[in-house]
């Protein structure tokens, strides 16, 4: 029998293009234009794999998710995100729900088969009584990393520090690790003729330094975007405790893994993209810091923005005009307000 999988993605073309390569591929395809069409297709038809977008009009990947991982009748049922290659977030936020996998857009037609292969046959497995193979090590969200932090490293004083200043300079040596409790900093790097550019943007409850942990030195400047609250954890102290949980573990080498990515994806953009490639690519990646009820208000100043893009100051002031006039966001005063990210998203390729 062949086995059903239900692609629930609102682009014509990528539905299409999906549905067409399974059938020749001998499976059975059932599709659905948004999340909620996908849920009740779902819920009618019991696919043995679903295959999902995640920006999508009347409910979104992440509500499909959740709705059916909660149905007796779907929860077993695997679970593949479909992401445009730079959405890290949107991934990883998949992954801690619980999606069996994720596949980038544009895809590789071989990558597909074997990834669906993949996921049924253990599936099948599974459901036949086989030993299947083990199942990775959940990754924590940071919410609950943090509450797995024991007391003993919480005992410092909190520090404060103001807009604009310094939490510490490059090259300084490490003896702590701060946990954000609030407010927003960013890391930022200066080359020889005092060029900065960001290089990593932190809020609660991330931990900044984690990488000047392992080397001994503070290996950026931190500068605070807003005041900001930070609680310091000495460095060895840290450093022992995640040596001794392997889920800790996992979670900080995810989380460096994809701070590689991010950092690769933007020196390709650097590169070879345009200024408007790179303000999108900016803007969301400020969205998820700013982001309330679906809708960001980004107090920020055309400066800190040009160095987070990695271009002039004045070239950021044009290209958003230029998007404000074809209604990608608005201005008020000096905040950058953005409604949906979804058109953004469309500009970064």
């Amino acid at each position: 029998m062949k086995s059903k999988i239900l692609i629930v993605e609102d682009n014509y073309d990528v539905r299409e293009n999906l549905s067409e390569i399974l059938n020749l591929s001998g499976y059975q395809t059932l599709t659905a234009n948004n999340g909620k069409q996908g849920v009740e297709l779902a819920l009618a038809e019991i696919p043995d794999l679903i295959l999902c977008d995640i920006m999508m009009p009347e409910l979104d990947g992440y509500g499909v998710l959740r709705i059916l991982s909660k149905n007796p009748l779907t929860e077993h049922i695997p679970f593949i995100f479909l992401s445009a290659k730079t959405e890290l977030i949107d991934i990883r936020k998949g992954m801690t729900m619980g999606a069996d996998d994720y596949i980038t857009k544009p895809f590789d037609d071989v990558e597909l088969l074997d990834t669906l292969e993949l996921r049924l046959s253990k599936r099948k497995a599974g459901s036949t009584g086989t030993v299947a193979e083990p199942r990775m090590i959940n990754l924590l969200t940071p919410e609950q990393l943090t509450e797995s932090l024991p007391a003993s490293l919480l005992e410092g004083e909190i520090r404060h520090v103001n807009k604009k200043d310094l939490l510490y300079a490059e090259g300084q040596t490490c003896r702590n690790v701060f946990l954000v409790k609030s407010g927003r900093a960013a890391a930022t790097k200066m080359d020889e003729y005092s060029k900065e550019v960001v290089t990593h943007l932190y809020q609660a409850p991330m931990i900044i330094g984690v990488t000047s942990a392992l080397f001994g030195k503070y290996r950026e400047t931190i500068k605070a975007m807003e005041d900001l609250q930070v609680l310091p954890i000495k460095k060895d102290d840290f450093l022992h405790f995640i040596l001794q949980d392997r889920q800790v573990s996992f979670y900080f080498l995810h989380q460096l893994a994809l701070d590689q990515i991010r950092a690769d994806e933007k020196l390709l953009l650097q590169a070879f993209g345009t200024v408007r490639m790179k303000l999108a690519s900016t803007l969301l990646e400020l969205f998820p810091l700013y982001e309330k009820n679906g809708k960001a208000v980004i107090p920020i100043s055309r400066e800190e923005l040009a160095n987070i893009a990695g271009t002039a100051k004045e070239t950021i002031i044009r290209c958003l005009s230029e998007f404000k006039e074809e209604g990608l966001l608005t201005i008020q005063d000096s905040d950058i307000i953005i409604n949906s990210p979804r058109k953004l998203n469309e500009l970064r390729y």
